[in-house]
């Protein structure tokens, strides 16, 4: 069965406290979701508008596991105020409870602005434990093999080919699915709802809800984003990545495909900016892995780091 949230115990909690409340004023409370974005539970249409795929896949999830936590916040104005979390928990963000899982909290908080937020999408390791909606052999499968990541899934389009890379032989391929499990660690810091202020301010007397946020579409982006998802989305680089052409694009064909070949400039393609060397399609879909992590939604954590 999966494990219960984990409750910061009374000498943490005060120990917490004891760092942020130095004058004794006002404070309130923080909660601390992971939520899902709705590309994850909802898939990809095909479409011209900001969130639709362009090249004309549609795009959807049957699994989508993510290891998150470690979640931390402090203050410039103060060097001496933190709030911190350790606990790591795999989620699985297709049976997530209504609301999101509650990822932590934390009481008598003071009542200011926390302009300093991180969190981890970390490998899976022996110390991680189930969310709450997250079965005991997702747990186990995500610890066994080390993924920070997984997703299971598959791309359509009623007269949708595949392109080997680089050629002009194409098949019919209205099907394509993919099964993938990563392990690309990151940290994402400086986080920052879509408009305001970094951090979050806590009310007094109240509860500032936090949501750090996976999103499920930067695979399908044709750039890095950092700081503003400026991009358009598509899906044929998996479709003609499945160089076997049986319906499935796999990790091992992904390695064999050049980044030249199927993320071109003519297509709007650009690997500015993407945290490792982008050589194969692989290494594409690994570098948007690494960049999954956002906050409140539509918001960024810029500052990211491998783990």
């Amino acid at each position: 069965m999966p494990r219960p949230k984990k409750v910061l115990v009374p000498a943490l909690a005060l120990a917490l406290v004891a760092g942020c409340n130095g004058g004794g004023g006002a404070t309130g409370r923080v909660q601390v979701f992971v939520e899902a974005e709705d590309t994850i539970p909802e898939g990809l249409q095909p479409g011209t508008g900001e969130e639709n795929i362009v090249d004309g896949w549609a795009a959807d999830y049957t699994k989508f596991l993510v290891v998150v936590g470690n979640f931390r916040a402090g203050r410039s104005a103060d060097a001496s105020a933190s709030l911190s979390d350790p606990a790591v928990y795999v989620v699985d963000l297709l049976n997530l409870p209504v609301g999101g899982f509650v990822l932590t909290e934390f009481d008598d908080v003071d009542a200011v602005r926390w302009d300093r937020v991180g969190y981890d999408i970390p490998n899976a390791s022996a110390s991680v434990e189930a969310a709450e909606g997250t079965s005991a052999a997702d747990l186990q499968f995500m610890i066994d093999n080390g993924f920070s990541i997984y997703v299971e899934g598959a791309i359509t389009k009623a007269d949708g080919q595949s392109c080997l890379p680089g050629t002009d032989d194409c098949a019919p391929a209205t099907e394509v699915k993919f099964a993938w499990g990563l392990a690309a660690g990151t940290s994402f810091d400086d986080c920052a709802p879509e408009e305001g202020d970094a951090g979050f301010a806590v009310p007094s007397g109240g509860t500032a809800q936090i949501k750090p946020t996976i999103h499920g579409d930067h695979w399908f982006f044709t750039n890095i984003t950092q700081g503003a998802e400026i991009t358009e989305r598509r899906a044929q680089w998996i479709a003609d990545s499945d160089l076997d052409r049986d319906g499935e694009t796999t990790l091992d064909e992904l390695r064999m495909v050049k980044a030249a070949e199927v993320f071109t400039p003519e297509l709007g393609y650009s690997v500015t900016g993407a945290s490792i060397p982008v050589t194969t399609a692989y290494d594409y879909l690994a570098a948007q892995a690494r960049t999954l992590g956002d906050f409140q939604g539509e918001g960024e954590c810029p500052t990211r780091a491998p783990l």
